[in-house]
């Protein structure tokens, strides 16, 4: 596990950057060939909002697929990555990296100035200042406990959070974008849409829904 006081190249979803300061929480798993590694978007997701109820109170959503949402605005990102290495018995093992930034102690000046009037930290939310590494101790903890549940329970849970369900929302895919209806998530974690075309899974790509501006985000 790795934290930082300070980030200077964040690194979000599709190449975008990720803006961090001294008042957020940027944390980074190393996970050694897990056997569900591409579960592992969802497991952070739930491991996240569990830890942000715990530490804070606030109710957590999950924008699909990997956007924390407190209060219709976004708390947190996550990005689950792989690398490949190779053993001295030939063996290929798949490390996954999960990272996560969690906006814990921001003010309000702060999402103003850069223009991110869709995302929030649990100080705006609450007018509380918190703990980063309690933050960081909370996250760890729930997604170890995670990791080794059934992944049915956990898309369970995932699929009761997702406030991306029973939106029409945009998909933006291959620089194409369409509008559909979020009807479920699949047992693979998938989004499962339905257009005037009929039903269809989105594995990836960009979903939008609206924000708290009423534009989509």
């Amino acid at each position: 596990v790795v934290t930082a006081d300070l980030q200077s190249c964040g690194k979000g979803r599709i190449g975008n950057t990720w803006l961090a300061t001294r008042d957020m929480l940027p944390v980074s798993m190393l996970i050694k060939a897990p056997d569900n590694a591409h579960d592992l978007t969802v497991i952070c997701a739930v491991a996240v909002c569990r830890a942000i109820e715990r530490l804070s109170g606030i109710k957590a959503g999950i924008k699909w697929t990997n956007d924390i949402i407190c209060s219709e605005r976004k708390v947190c990102g996550i990005l689950c990555e792989s690398t490949l290495k190779s053993s001295c018995n030939g063996a290929i093992y798949n490390n996954v990296i999960c990272g996560m930034g969690l906006n814990v102690n921001q003010d309000e000046d702060f999402f103003e100035k850069s223009g991110l009037v869709n995302a929030a930290s649990l100080y705006t939310l609450t007018g509380n200042k918190y703990d980063k590494m309690l933050a960081a101790e909370y996250i760890v903890d729930e997604l170890t406990r995670l990791i080794d549940e059934d992944f049915s329970t956990v898309i369970n849970e995932y699929s009761q959070r997702c406030v991306t369900l029973g939106k029409t929302v945009k998909l933006v895919q291959n620089n194409t974008e369409t509008t559909a209806f979020a009807k479920a998530i699949a047992p693979d974690g998938c989004l499962i849409c339905e257009n005037e075309n009929g039903e269809f899974t989105v594995n990836s790509g960009l979903v939008r829904v609206r924000g708290v501006g009423g534009e989509y985000v």
